[in-house]
């Protein structure tokens, strides 16, 4: 295992970046509910994760080897530039060569949730006209969030536009499959529906050889949020829901002592959910 991956049994799993950035939305616009005092003793646990008032967030990926199928776990933003975040452009194709894969090498593209820092590598321009990144891959993601995010109202409401352009032309080119439920994506890789941020939101169980991690998605977005279950961001779209899925996430990974993969945490996001006397928190890493 090297710092950017790990082996769960017969399953290579390899952390890749798309970019790190400081979100423009203010801690307390981004967590309502809560202010600055709140954020206090996770500013000295976590200090990485902030810039002054606001979070420091990283936009990443998975590449998962199991089985001969070669997996790539959400796209992030894309190739941009993305305004709403200061024109950034992504750097996951980047990243992906220097780690020497080829797009034509990914068979799945799994999209944990159809949020715009995770579909956005599903194409790219070539000539004026849209084509897939992954030219070998089908693109999987729940039927629940397909819909929800074609619905005029959703769509107004969303940061900019993206789903013609990374979702719908998918889909256009039969490329798009959509799924209902728990579903292997190889034996040893179980897509788990874990609704709440996005109604059809999935998280990803990698089970070989008696080991296990999970790679959660975003039903964490922030460290803090382990100790804290019951905070929601913004972008959660049902906060009940999301709450109730966190919880049941936590209490999962912790009985079973389940290594947590998040994208969304500081690179490359590996850690595991501990509790000490105050109660829940994140331990970044696997080792000692």
């Amino acid at each position: 295992m090297s710092d950017l991956s790990l082996r769960v049994g017969n399953v290579e799993i390899v952390a890749l970046s798309d970019m790190n950035l400081t979100f423009p939305t203010p801690l307390p616009d981004l967590f309502p509910g809560t202010d600055a005092g709140d954020w206090q003793p996770y500013r000295e646990r976590y200090p990485d994760t902030f810039d002054g008032e606001h979070v420091q967030i990283e936009i990443g990926c998975y590449l998962l080897r199991s089985g001969g199928r070669t997996i790539l776990i959400d796209t992030g933003y894309g190739e941009g530039p993305i305004e709403s975040i200061g024109g950034r452009r992504g750097e996951l194709m980047d990243d992906l060569a220097a780690k020497g894969v080829s797009p034509d090498e990914v068979d799945t593209v799994f999209i944990s949730h159809l949020h715009s820092d995770h579909v956005g590598w599903n194409v790219v321009e070539r000539n004026g006209e849209l084509v897939p990144a992954f030219p070998n891959a089908r693109y999987v993601a729940h039927q629940a969030d397909l819909d929800h995010f074609r619905r005029p109202e959703v769509q107004a409401a969303l940061p900019f536009p993206f789903m013609d352009r990374c979702v719908e032309s998918i889909v256009e080119m039969g490329l798009f499959e959509a799924i209902s439920e728990d579903t292997d994506l190889t034996p040893e890789v179980r897509a788990l529906h874990t609704p709440g941020h996005t109604p059809g939101h999935m998280s990803v169980l990698v089970r070989s050889q008696g080991e296990s991690a999970l790679i959660q998605g975003d039903v964490l977005v922030h460290p803090a949020q382990v100790t804290e279950a019951n905070w929601n961001c913004i972008f959660d779209y049902d906060w009940p829901l999301s709450t109730e899925t966190r919880m049941k996430v936590l209490e999962d990974v912790e009985a079973k002592g389940i290594p947590v993969l998040s994208c969304h945490f500081p690179a490359p996001g590996f850690g595991t959910v501990e509790r000490n006397e105050v109660g829940r928190y994140w331990r970044v890493g696997f080792g000692p």
